[in-house]
C-alpha cells in the first residue's frame, strides 16, 4: 500500500468515526441498486446528502484513486494545471498529486455534499489548496486553458449529446484530457465514442492505444488491485483483503507523442516453457504471441502485467 493510500483510507477512518456502520451499510447498499439499475442519470444525482456522499467515498474512492492515478501515470509530460470535471469527493485530484505534488488543481462538481465531503478529506493531506466549484457539467464552459483535464467515472451520467458537448468543450481547454470509465462493454464503448470526438479536434492518442486507427478489439479494459481496509470488507460485505477495479480510459493530447510498440491486453498467461500475450499493436491490430523461453524476448515477457507498454517481441 502506497503512502497516497494510506493516506486516504485514513482520512475516510477519520470522516466515518462516529457514523452508525448499520446506516452508512444501507446508504452504501440503496447507492449501489441506483447505479446497477441505471436510475442515475444526468438529471438523477447518484448522491444525494452528506451520508450518501460518505458512503460512496468508502467503498468507491480508493477503487477510483487507483484507477486514474494508473490512467495518469501513462501522461508523458507533467502538468502544472489540472481541472477534474465531474471531481465527486476528489478520488482524480488525490490521484494527481501524487504523481505530481506541485499540480494546481480545481474540482468541479454538482453536489454540493461530494465538494463538502471532499474538502474534508483532502484537509492537512496536501501542501497546497485546491479550487472546488459548483457546476453543472452539461453546460460547462471555461475562459481559460489548462495542463490537464481529468474526466473520471463520469460519462456515464450523462446522455450522449451531454457526453459529445462536455469533450468538445474539454478539446477547446486542454492540452491533455484523460477519461476514464468502469471497465465494462459500455464502459469501453463510451470510452471509444470519447476517444474518436478527440482526435477529430486534432488530438493525438497516447494511451493505451499504440496507434491512432479504430480499436481492433470489442471490449479493451484494465484491472489494478487495491487492498481493502477491515471498514472496506464491513460496508461490502467482501472477505477478501484485496479488490480489482476494472477500467477503461484514453490519455489524448496535443503535444508529441511516443507510442509503445504494443499494449498488453489481458493478463498474460505463463506456462511452462513458454508465455502467452495479447497485444494491442502499433498497426492497429490485436494479436496473440507465444514466447518461448528460448526467445531473447522470454525475461521481459515473464515480467510483463496486464496493460503495461511492450517493446517489440522476438520469438
Amino acid at each position: 500500500m502506497s503512502s497516497v493510500d494510506i493516506q486516504l483510507h485514513t482520512a475516510l477512518a477519520r470522516a466515518v468515526a462516529g457514523v452508525p456502520h448499520h446506516e452508512l451499510r444501507g446508504r452504501v447498499a440503496a447507492l449501489s441498486h441506483r447505479y446497477r439499475t441505471d436510475q442515475v442519470g444526468d438529471t438523477t444525482p447518484g448522491m444525494r446528502d452528506g451520508l450518501d456522499a460518505l458512503a460512496y467515498a468508502v467503498v468507491r474512492m480508493p477503487a477510483t484513486f487507483r484507477a486514474l492515478h494508473a490512467a495518469l501515470s501513462t501522461v508523458e509530460h507533467q502538468p502544472t494545471t489540472q481541472v477534474d470535471l465531474g471531481g465527486g469527493t476528489g478520488a482524480a485530484a488525490w490521484a494527481a498529486a501524487a504523481l505530481w505534488p506541485s499540480v494546481t488543481t480545481e474540482i468541479v462538481e454538482r453536489q454540493p455534499a461530494a465538494l463538502h465531503l471532499g474538502k474534508q478529506l483532502a484537509a492537512g493531506t496536501f501542501p497546497h489548496d485546491w479550487r472546488w466549484t459548483t457546476g453543472d457539467l452539461r453546460d460547462w464552459t471555461s475562459p481559460t486553458s489548462v495542463d490537464l483535464i481529468t474526466i473520471g467515472y463520469v460519462l456515464n451520467e450523462l446522455t450522449d449529446e451531454a457526453r459529445s458537448d462536455l469533450i468538445r468543450a474539454a478539446g477547446r481547454r486542454a492540452r491533455t484530457i484523460v477519461v476514464v470509465e468502469p471497465g465494462t462493454p459500455s464502459g469501453h464503448r463510451r470510452t471509444l465514442d470519447a476517444r474518436q470526438l478527440l482526435i477529430e479536434q486534432g488530438f493525438a492518442i497516447a494511451a493505451p492505444c499504440p496507434h491512432q486507427g479504430p480499436c481492433p478489439v470489442d471490449w479493451c479494459h484494465f484491472a489494478v488491485r487495491l487492498p481493502r481496509t477491515e471498514l472496506h470488507r464491513t460496508m461490502k460485505d467482501a472477505t477478501r483483503n484485496y479488490e480489482d477495479e476494472k477500467f477503461a480510459y484514453v490519455v489524448a493530447t496535443r503535444g508529441p507523442v511516443q507510442p509503445a510498440a504494443a499494449r498488453v491486453l489481458t493478463r498474460p498467461i505463463r506456462r511452462k516453457g513458454q508465455v502467452v500475450l495479447d497485444l494491442c499493436t502499433a498497426t492497429g491490430t490485436a494479436e496473440r504471441v507465444v514466447v518461448p523461453k528460448s526467445s531473447p524476448s522470454y525475461r521481459t515477457a515473464r515480467s510483463a502485467s496486464w496493460g503495461d507498454e511492450s517493446p517489440p517481441i522476438r520469438r
